[in-house]
């Protein structure tokens, strides 16, 4: 009997000092949110091994680099006045000439100081873990640093990338790539 009067107790004592707060739309302006949602899509870059030569069949010089897959990414984080920023990322990575998938989650440090009226320089590196797609059941620490410009009332990006999926998957050299893309983050 004594244990039911005590939750009998203990439940009213938690009633008798409920509190509510309500929260009022001005205490938290629409500019003034400190969240941000980010949408990056890119393409890895592989070096051309005919560049600078004539295409037999076209007539055309070979380009330098070579398009070498897709990669598409989003995160959400948390930011000072959109110049510092600390995020949590997800993606789907594919490298064409490893036939690879990767999956990689990382956290990034983001930093993005104005350099004109409208326009951000921005660096974010990052860090997690990799997780292969492919079935070779392949995982590593993920990493990456990239360098852009931004648009500051519209959000849009320009950046390039270089990133590490740390593991390899047939040679003993980690697979990794260079990216160039574009990003959309909303404030």
């Amino acid at each position: 009997m004594k244990p039911k009067l005590w939750l009998l107790f203990l439940g009213l004592f938690q009633l008798g000092f409920a509190q509510v707060v309500t929260v009022k739309p001005e205490m938290f302006p629409e500019d003034d949110k400190p969240f941000y949602k980010k949408f990056e899509l890119s393409s890895p870059l592989r070096v051309n091994q005919y560049a600078g030569e004539v295409n037999p069949y076209t007539g055309e010089n070979e380009p330098w680099f070579l398009l070498d897959g897709l990669s598409a990414r989003a995160g959400i984080g948390t930011h000072y006045d959109k110049w510092v920023g600390v995020g949590i990322n997800v993606g789907i990575d594919w490298k064409a000439n490893k036939g690879l998938i990767v999956a990689p989650v990382f956290g990034s440090l983001r930093l993005s100081p104005k350099v004109g009226e409208d326009l951000r320089i921005t660096s974010e590196i990052g860090y997690g873990r990799s997780l292969s797609l492919t079935g070779d059941k392949l995982s590593g620490n993920f990493q990456k640093i990239s360098l852009g410009l931004e648009d500051d009332d519209s959000g849009l990006g320009l950046y390039i990338e270089l990133c590490q999926y740390g593991f390899s998957k047939v040679t003993p050299e980690r697979i990794g790539s260079f990216s160039i893309g574009l990003y959309y983050i909303m404030f």
